[in-house]
């Protein structure tokens, strides 16, 4: 008995001792790496980077593994672990290979050509190993003066990645590039950012929408995985040095268009927790037939996870293997060009199309600065090989929208914006390829930076990046430019596709990136003396059709230039094709409908919302 309440006292005593001190632990004299308190569990820095004098902490929980009754739902806090953590494990997220992508047309097989098509189905394709529903995991590249002093405020910068939301990872490439390593960019800093890196659930599992899953599960689960990480920075980003109140959100493709949700979140209500971006190439596809197309998707997920009819309760419980392959084939299913999953009106998170709220005033307007850009080629590889006549165009434009759309005439309006090829006449496009292109750069990428430049004018700085191949992506490169790392894995000089002397060109494309995430102004920390130098960027204008004082980083360096591919009359159309589609399936949010002038519109266009 003596024994029992000494043991009980034991243990009342521990469970009464204070709780370990948050934040860094650190003893430089001791040689050991640092490790970081939070109050569910202890991470030990995974490596120091003596190269930039900088501490990286992987595989942070941010969530609780999305699994079992936690999937399709909002990412719950993580579970209390006692034992330090090394960092050793953090999965990425379960997704798909993209279909292709791959050059297409014209200039495939030409010395460019084939080197990009080895990058794009080479080397950065990443690859899909080491994948688990339990992937809600972040990375922190830490200066070692923040760590050696958390008092410092830093900015922070927070990295979502592309994949057409349907494959990605925070540090998905490993050794092979510097991609999504915040290690450049702090030495760019000179040690003056916090770098933070997050995944995000992918394909079915983060994207899955529909009437059905409106109704039992979470549409748009992705985006509150992302809003998980901004809240995470929010609350223990002081621990390391950083300071909430500089978060900047970066993104490019995927990641970009998903910043620009969080903008338009809940129609613009919700803070979005940063008050800064770098968006490159915003992309997403318009995704809006609640109870029709995204209705039938769920319907077939469901079916190929052998669980047609049963709803999202038999997909909570169904095998992890299961999904998985269900995963895999939905992609595989969907028509080349196109995506089966990505971020879709929903009612409630995304009410409608980001264009529309935008145009309705409906979005999160205290925003301090943006930097808004796009490649020069951003739809090549996406033509699908199979439009090649005028018939398999407007095949590919009915596949994109719902019936009700080709009944209402709008098909035909958009076939006819988008001239096709005809012997011995003067049309815009003289290949089904170039036609194809167009459409889908205008509709998918380029528009949405001036949706975004139209709602922030005057806090934007407009980018172009035209370096060759001046492909979708990139512009990945000189973004996460490390000078320690060599690029020559791309090959010999003569096959990379990229100009000569790039690392000297990165260096000065980043640091205006890096000034940016520092000061909000991309000039003030620009590398002006450099070859070549970082011109002086003036916040873009409107000279009422194109956007001016626009930063083109060419194979010459830098110049301004007013840019033709984001122009009012290309994409007015283009938000007028949204209002449609929106009016058209009843589904404008009441009080923020869009009218559009290309069809009639006779029902009530909220009466599905």
């Amino acid at each position: 008995m003596k024994l029992n309440v000494a043991c009980f006292s034991a243990f009342l005593a521990l469970s009464h001792a204070a709780p370990a001190k948050l934040g860094l632990n650190f003893d430089k004299r001791a040689n050991a790496l640092p490790t970081l308190t939070l109050p569910y569990a202890t991470y030990r820095a995974t490596d120091y980077n003596a190269n930039g004098d900088i501490y990286t902490f992987k595989n942070i929980r941010f969530g609780a593994p999305p699994v079992g009754d936690l999937r399709w739902a909002k990412p719950a806090p993580p579970a209390t672990e006692t034992d330090i953590q090394d960092g050793s494990y953090g999965p990425i997220c379960i997704q798909a290979p993209i279909k292709g992508p791959q050059l297409t047309g014209p200039g495939a097989s030409s010395p460019v050509g084939q080197a990009a098509n080895q990058f794009l189905a080479g080397i950065p394709i990443p690859s899909f190993t080491n994948m688990s529903e339990d992937c809600l995991f972040l990375d922190i590249y830490v200066p070692a003066a923040a760590v050696e002093n958390p008092s410092l405020k830093l900015p922070v910068i927070s990295w979502f990645y592309g994949g057409a939301y349907i494959f990605g990872g925070k540090d998905q490439f490993g050794d092979v590039l510097p991609l999504y390593d915040g290690t450049g960019l702090i030495q760019e800093s000179g040690g003056n950012v916090i770098f933070v890196a997050s995944n995000y659930r992918l394909g079915a599992y983060g994207f899955l929408a529909g009437t059905t899953m409106e109704q039992q599960g979470l549409p748009n689960a992705g985006f509150y995985d992302q809003r998980a990480v901004l809240q995470w920075i929010q609350d223990y980003i002081h621990l390391v040095g950083g300071d909430n109140t500089q978060v900047s959100a970066w993104g490019e493709s995927a990641g970009a268009g998903s910043i620009m949700h969080q903008l338009v979140a809940f129609g613009g209500t919700q803070d979005p927790l940063f008050s800064k971006a770098v968006m490159q190439s915003p992309a997403f596809g318009l995704m809006f037939d609640r109870k029709g197309a995204l209705e039938n998707v769920f319907n077939n997920f469901t079916e190929l996870a052998g669980c047609s009819g049963q709803g999202v309760a038999c997909l909570r419980a169904a095998s992890a293997e299961t999904l998985k392959t269900a995963n895999t084939k939905l992609n595989e299913e969907g028509p080349e060009g196109s995506f089966a999953v990505g971020p879709s009106a929903d009612g409630n998170l995304i009410r409608q199309l980001a264009v529309l709220e935008f145009a309705s005033g409906n979005y999160y307007k205290n925003v301090a600065s943006l930097i808004l850009s796009h490649v020069a080629d951003e739809a090549f590889i996406f033509v699908p090989a199979d439009v090649q006549t005028d018939s398999e165009f407007n095949t590919f434009v009915d596949e994109m929208f719902p019936a009700y759309a080709k009944t209402a005439g709008l098909n035909s309006i958009i076939e006819a914006h988008y001239p096709p090829v005809m012997s011995g006449t003067v049309h815009n496009y003289t290949t089904e390829f170039d036609r194809t292109k167009a459409l889908l750069g205008q509709s998918s990428f380029q528009c949405n930076v001036r949706y975004l430049s139209d709602a922030y004018a005057g806090k934007n700085y407009n980018l172009q990046y035209s370096v060759t191949p001046a492909f979708h992506g990139t512009d990945l490169l000189p973004t996460f430019y490390n000078l320690n790392v060599d690029l020559t894995l791309f090959g010999d000089d003569e096959s990379y596709p990229l100009i000569p002397g790039f690392g000297s060109f990165a260096q000065a494309y980043q640091s205006y990136l890096v000034s940016h995430a520092r000061s909000g102004n991309p000039n003030t920390y620009a590398k002006t003396v450099n070859i070549p130098p970082a011109i002086n960027w003036p916040k873009a204008g409107d000279s009422g059709d194109e956007i001016t004082g626009v930063l083109n980083a060419g194979d010459a360096g830098f110049n301004l230039i007013s840019d033709p591919q984001t122009t009012e009359t290309i994409c007015e159309f283009w938000r007028e094709v949204a209002a449609a589609v929106t009016d058209l399936g009843g589904y404008a949010p009441p009080g923020s409908v869009v009218n559009s002038t290309l069809v009639a519109v006779t029902n009530d266009p909220s009466a599905n919302y």
